[in-house]
Formats: structure tokens, C-alpha cells, sequence
């Protein structure tokens, strides 16, 4: 992405993004652990009990998703 771009100087300028998404995508990876339950993409609402195998990945990716974007947040532009 160019440094003189917009959409560059919209994200560099609005970092908070990056920390609300990281906040809220561990905080619902940690919910769904607790409940046993998370919402899977096409599947609806899937129990720890009905499907262990997708839960745990869905939980996995959500959870990575979050480090990322706290990732971005901490070690971005200042």
C-alpha cells in the first residue's frame, strides 16, 4: 500500500480499530470456550459436544485473529 494513499493514512490514523477488534475476537474466543458453544460460518450455533473437532479450530482461528490484530496495534505506526 502506497504511504501517500488514503485508505493508508485512514488506518494510520485510526489505530483504536486494531485494539477493539483484538479485544472483542479474544474476548468472544474466550466466551465460546466457557460456554461451549461458538457460531461457525454456514453451520449456525455449534456445541463443544456436537462437533469438538470444529469447535476447537473455530475457537483456534478467533483467538489467533485476536493476537494479530493486537499485534497491529502494539507494533504499528506511532
Amino acid at each position: 500500500m502506497d504511504h501517500d494513499s488514503y485508505w493508508y493514512q485512514y488506518f494510520a490514523a485510526r489505530r483504536d480499530v486494531e485494539l477493539y477488534l483484538g479485544l472483542g475476537s479474544i474476548a468472544f474466543a474466550l466466551i465460546s470456550t466457557a460456554t461451549g458453544k461458538t457460531l461457525v460460518k454456514f453451520q449456525g450455533i455449534v456445541s463443544r459436544v456436537e462437533d469438538a473437532k470444529g469447535f476447537w479450530w473455530n475457537v483456534a482461528v478467533i483467538g489467533a485473529m485476536g493476537a494479530i490484530f493486537l499485534g497491529l496495534f502494539l507494533l504499528g505506526p506511532s
